[in-house]
């Protein structure tokens, strides 16, 4: 009887609220609300770090290359335009794996905004259109992200040999691994090249989490059944 009750609660206003519904008469429809919201962002990461957590599917997903910054793309353009392209391939599994041992820095960060999240933040998104959700779990995460991956990218491209294996591509002694980051960023930055490719790498990697999240979080909105699925699933197991 109680799963009745909850599914016929969560099926009206999960569905009325991605609708554009937002009024509050309960209790129990102010917490359905909140844990709809919440349910969305906790299947984006977790799809997310599921990309993250498979090499292919990280070195293959077109949201994952999307996110890719144009430092990256410019040395990966001059690799390919020298026959190189398998040095492309071979920089793109090194971030995958870099991707892959982010994950246990990155899940506590998102999970506690998550956790954090009010019924204010929640009535906020609902109402905020696509991407709403998304842009909460940024405005929450973005820096914390880039504070806690950053010295992890740093460990790992030194480990892996990320930028050995772009200079020794491109020529040698960072000549012209320099002067593609040169003319990406201009003559003003005062970044080694070693610093550069790791801003790049950790910008990719948040983003590429982003661009999941609210990938998931559109595709809610537009199949809300979607989310009750969902929470209907997390419901019964924290029962």
């Amino acid at each position: 009887m109680k799963k009745t009750v909850q599914f016929f609660i969560i099926s009206l206003l999960v569905l009325g609220s991605f609708s554009g519904c937002t009024s509050m008469q309960t209790g129990t429809n102010s917490n359905a609300v909140l844990g709809a919201v919440k349910g969305v962002l906790t299947n984006g990461t977790s799809k997310a770090f599921n990309i993250f957590s498979d090499s292919n599917a990280f070195m293959t997903n077109a949201l994952i290359e999307a996110a890719l910054p144009k430092e990256i793309k410019e040395i990966n353009a001059k690799l390919e335009s020298l026959g190189l392209s398998h040095i492309v391939e071979k920089e793109k599994q090194y971030i995958s794996q870099i991707a892959n041992a982010s994950i246990t820095t990155a899940r506590p960060i998102v999970k506690q905004a998550i956790e954090q999240m009010t019924l204010s933040d929640a009535v906020g998104i609902v109402s905020g259109g696509n991407g709403a959700a998304t842009n909460y779990l940024r405005t929450t995460t973005e820096t914390k992200l880039q504070t806690a991956i950053s010295p992890l990218v740093h460990t790992q491209t030194e480990k892996l040999g990320v930028n050995t294996l772009l200079n020794n591509a491109l020529g040698g002694q960072n000549g012209t691994l320099n002067a593609i980051l040169g003319t990406v960023l201009g003559t003003g930055s005062n970044q080694n090249t070693t610093e550069l490719l790791n801003d790049a790498i950790t910008q990719q990697l948040i983003e590429g989490l982003f661009n999941i999240v609210e990938d998931v979080e559109n595709d809610t909105r537009a199949n809300p059944s979607n989310l009750l699925n969902s929470v209907l699933g997390t419901t019964t197991k924290n029962q």
